[in-house]
């Protein structure tokens, strides 16, 4: 790597860690690659994301969840941020402000998050943060 160029983390919402890990969505084939090459640069993602995943995965067997989450927690360009008080009110004040947009709570949670990591681009099939003008939104599915 040149001295000076700094490779740009992505944060990467639930929806896209789920679409990639279970082959029988038809999003599946659309973010397969896009998540591939993410991952290799670097991914951000908060407690609260990872819970979603979580909470997608909680019928799967023991093993298999374990497995999964495993896969995620183990990736050596993932960096996981805690839900601190500073980002939970930061995340509390765009509630109200972005709820115009569809995104809720957790959706604000994501924002405040990268907001305090400086990262500025998001991967997330999730229509509503296109409207936020302070992150980019990459998003392969058709």
């Amino acid at each position: 790597m040149e001295v000076g160029l700094q490779v740009k983390t992505t944060y990467i919402d639930s929806n896209y860690w789920i679409y990639w890990f279970d082959e029988r969505l038809p999003e599946h084939k659309y973010v397969d690659r896009i998540m591939q090459e993410t991952i290799r640069k670097g991914v951000v993602v908060n407690a609260v994301t990872i819970m979603e995943v979580a909470h997608y995965f909680r019928n799967l067997s023991k093993g298999e969840f374990v497995e999964r989450i495993e896969i995620i927690l183990g990736l050596s360009t993932l960096k996981v941020v805690d839900f601190t008080l500073e980002i939970l009110k930061r995340a509390l004040s765009f509630v109200p402000q972005y709820s115009q947009f569809g995104l809720g709570a957790r959706d604000c949670v994501i924002i405040a998050t990268m907001e305090a990591v400086d990262v500025d681009k998001l991967l997330s099939h999730d229509m509503g943060f296109r409207k936020i003008r302070s992150i980019t939104v990459a998003d392969e599915i058709e």
